[in-house]
């Protein structure tokens, strides 16, 4: 996609343009500065395909308010949207700690905690997206972006909505929105989409941050790959990567159920049994050890064995915790690294984005038994139960003691005047 930068700085006169970041095949994305502010922007202009339609622009429009009103640590913020000129711009906050995909093939890789942690921040954005009506429809590392401080944020939310009705995956040019490798088998079918289908996403993305290779491999062919979503089985998550914890890739592969209804039915309620499996494999307390801090996530915080205090982050290495006071950070377990897939590369999506091979994380040592029998979300319910219970019959002895003693004992009461007792029987 071409930059017309004299076009782009005549629509956005308030803003000093830099040099580009990057682009696909939902735009191009560059860099700016506020001339008084000061403050530094990342500038999308939307491709022309979009901004051409006034139907699409009145739809990107009506969710672009949304995703502003939207005041989330983990959901990229929008400062401003501009139509001029046949463009369509959307400014952003700028995420200059790169994309989540960068982590995977860097140099260092990305531990199996470190996956999970970043897969929760990124659910705590979805849910509170979901709670305002928005779906995503894109989720892949791509749009998992990171802030200097470290903080993972969602980036790119309705984006494919533009291209039609709900549901609807093809634009009238046939071109498939959303990427296929990651797509969700209601999505392929065009069939209603709901919260679970970016449950399905993120599974997707966490299987491959896991693994090193996605669960459909496809050969590269987008519509076969659609083709496998919309009515094929995945490869099971522990014969891709046996290294990875059981209780994890139960989760994972929970996520992955082709019907939405045999899925986790919100991000949230996926993230809560993401974190217990987390608990589970690495020990509870294990989300302090990871650098991702995890914000406005109470639920997801505790169910990782760590109590959610009034504040926004549970996190480690040097950012501010306030949902762990007291409690020591766990140091990270030994790792061993997942065996890497066969093949060169698989493909991420018409964007043509890589997975490099042997991009697998590395998967540490359990450190917990896995829960024998029962689930895991089940464990602390039962617990709470058989308490309850316990407690109630106790109550219930105690008073038939007291019955017992009451009815059986006379009470005597004597007259004021000193004459003598006057004996009386009393049931109680």
């Amino acid at each position: 996609m071409s930059l017309d930068r004299e076009l782009l700085a005549s629509a956005l006169p308030a803003y000093a343009i830099g040099d580009e970041l990057g682009q696909g095949g939902m735009g191009v994305v560059v860099s700016g500065q506020h001339r008084q502010l000061g403050r530094r922007v990342a500038i999308k202009q939307l491709p022309a395909a979009f901004a051409g339609d006034p139907s699409a622009r009145r739809r990107f429009m009506a969710e672009a308010q949304v995703l502003a009103s939207l005041d989330h640590p983990h959901v990229v913020p929008v400062y401003d949207f501009v139509e001029r000129d046949g463009l369509c711009l959307l400014v952003m906050e700028l995420l200059p700690g790169g994309t989540l995909r960068g982590k995977v093939t860097g140099a260092d890789g990305i531990t199996a905690q470190h996956a999970v942690a970043a897969t929760l921040a990124c659910l705590s954005g979805l849910s509170a997206a979901h709670r305002r009506g928005v779906l995503h429809r894109d989720i892949k590392p791509e749009n998992m972006l990171f802030a200097a401080s470290g903080v993972l944020k969602v980036t790119d939310f309705g984006i494919a909505k533009v291209a039609g009705s709900p549901g609807t995956v093809l634009t009238r040019q046939g071109e498939v929105i959303g990427t296929p490798a990651y797509i969700a088998p209601e999505q392929a079918r065009g069939l209603q989409l709901s919260p679970a289908t970016d449950v399905y996403g993120v599974a997707t993305m966490l299987y491959e941050l896991l693994a090193g290779v996605l669960p459909f491999p496809g050969g590269g062919d987008g519509m076969a790959v659609l083709f496998q979503h919309a009515y094929e089985k995945p490869v099971p998550l522990l014969e891709a990567a046996p290294g990875v914890p059981e209780p994890v890739a139960a989760v994972v592969m929970h996520g992955l159920a082709t019907e939405p209804a045999d899925r986790y039915a919100t991000a949230e309620s996926f993230g809560v049994a993401l974190a217990e499996g987390g608990a589970h494999s690495w020990g509870p307390g294990w989300l302090l050890a990871e650098p991702v801090p995890i914000m406005d996530a109470g639920a997801i915080i505790s169910a990782g064995g760590q109590p959610a205090a009034p504040g926004r982050t549970a996190t480690a290495a040097g950012a501010p915790t306030v949902a762990s006071a007291g409690a020591p950070a766990t140091a990270p377990p030994a790792t061993t690294t997942a065996a890497p897939a066969a093949g060169s590369a698989e493909s991420a999506g018409s964007g043509g984005v890589t997975v490099a091979p042997g991009a697998a994380a590395t998967v540490p040592e359990t450190v917990a038994a896995q829960p024998p029998g029962q689930p895991a979300a089940d464990r602390p319910r039962a617990g709470r139960r058989r308490q309850v219970i316990i407690a109630a019959v106790v109550v219930v002895v105690i008073v038939a003691v007291i019955v017992v003693i009451v009815q059986t004992h006379l009470f005597t009461v004597y007259k004021s005047n000193g004459i003598g007792p006057l004996r009386a029987v009393m049931y109680g």
